[in-house]
């Protein structure tokens, strides 16, 4: 570093790619004896400046381990937080960006000294996996059939397997009753699934979750029933509400983009609107809710918050994203996609921020859990040990 260089300067070609190993080491050392304001500050300039560094998405992995052991380097287990009131979601993001950069600078040297030589049992991502039940008398596993199969055919339904992700309904013809015979998908844990319903709307289910539909929609109204997540892009019909039912409240939309997750640590169906509006009801309230909303159903109502909708639809695009959330809550969203059982009464009562990406082994993300928290886990057979 030149006499006289200081951590705005060195941030500043950091932001740019044009900081030297020598710098960014640096860029940690003086990162590690300012005080909060003059972090506060950097971010605030990037903020206004809106920069933007394309690369970070490129290595969102490596980046997140780094920024956890420069946490743990810093003997630190909550996240700096800035409160800022931004003039745009945009700029917001483009700030927060900032801020892990500054925390992941000087975790590269710690990341790349991480140990390789021990051999480890490990945990693979989840993947496509369903099993799917024709009327309550077949029932199919997805991934044993051919893509561009043809998995039912008669009465006027056609049903598809498209690629290895996905299944298509098509419905055609006035009989009645194969139309409104109910089918079910269930995903299990460690599987996803993308369903294409006979209206055209497209349905991504989440794991360990369950979606009941008719073959076709032939009353006034669309109606489906879920258990655990998933994603919707409904088709637009304003003739023909659509309607999800999960326990505890109904949600009626006309053409929109929404998530709806009602596992068990969730405390009540929360739905995030991505696009469009929908209505939120339960037998005591109802609300409507605009995009970057989120509302969460209970015994007691329905309460309604702003939020970032990508967040809670991370998931679609192979990302675990946690803002703030509780230990448990996070390991049991990492148990449905890693299939493993845990004791939660051994967690600690901490909260995390974390960005990574769910196509890595479970070790990885333990390894950020670990390295965040203090939080020491051992993999078993089926079985995740909190030491």
């Amino acid at each position: 570093m030149n006499e006289g260089q200081s951590l705005k300067d060195i941030y500043a070609k950091f932001l740019q790619n044009k900081a030297t190993r020598h710098e960014l080491e640096q860029l940690f050392e003086l990162f590690k004896d300012s005080d909060e304001h003059e972090i506060k500050q950097l971010v605030a300039q990037a903020l206004e400046q809106n920069v933007q560094d394309k690369n970070l998405h490129q290595h969102s992995v490596l980046l997140q381990n780094v920024r956890a052991n420069v946490m743990s380097a810093a003997e630190s287990s909550q996240a700096i937080v800035i409160i800022m009131k931004p003039r745009s979601r945009k700029l917001w993001y483009t700030a927060a960006a900032s801020v892990a950069v500054i925390l992941m600078v000087a975790g590269i040297l710690l990341f790349n000294k991480k140990q390789t030589g021990n051999s480890v049992i490990d945990l693979r991502p989840g993947g496509n996996m369903a099993m799917l039940s024709l009327g309550g008398h077949d029932t199919l596993n997805l991934q044993q059939l051919k893509n561009g199969s043809k998995v039912k055919r008669s009465a006027g339904v056609v049903v598809s397997k498209i690629n290895s992700s996905t299944i298509a309904y098509t419905a055609y013809g006035n009989d009645t009753a194969a139309l409104n015979q109910m089918n079910t998908i269930v995903t299990p844990k460690g599987g996803q699934y993308h369903v294409q319903l006979s209206d055209g709307t497209e349905v991504m289910l989440n794991a360990d979750s369950k979606l009941e539909f008719p073959v076709g929609f032939t009353g006034s109204q669309r109606k489906v029933k879920l258990t655990g997540e998933a994603y919707f892009a409904v088709t637009k019909n304003k003739l023909k509400p659509f309607i999800v039912t999960t326990a505890g409240q109904n949600v009626q939309v006309l053409g929109t983009k929404f998530n709806i997750s009602n596992y068990a640590e969730d405390g009540g169906a929360v739905t995030t609107l991505t696009e469009g509006s929908v209505k939120v009801s339960n037998p005591l309230s109802a609300a409507i809710l605009k995009p970057g909303q989120q509302s969460h159903t209970s015994a007691s109502g329905i309460q309604v918050t702003e939020v970032d909708p990508d967040n809670y639809n991370a998931w679609r695009n192979g990302e675990f994203v946690f803002e703030n959330a509780p230990l448990d809550v996070i390991m049991h969203k990492l148990s449905r996609w890693y299939n493993f059982e845990t004791d939660y009464s051994k967690l600690p009562q901490k909260s995390l921020y974390m960005r990574i990406s769910s196509q890595v082994n479970l070790s990885d993300v333990l390894h950020v859990i670990t390295t965040t928290s203090g939080v020491k886990f051992k993999i078993e057979e089926g079985r995740v040990v909190v030491m």
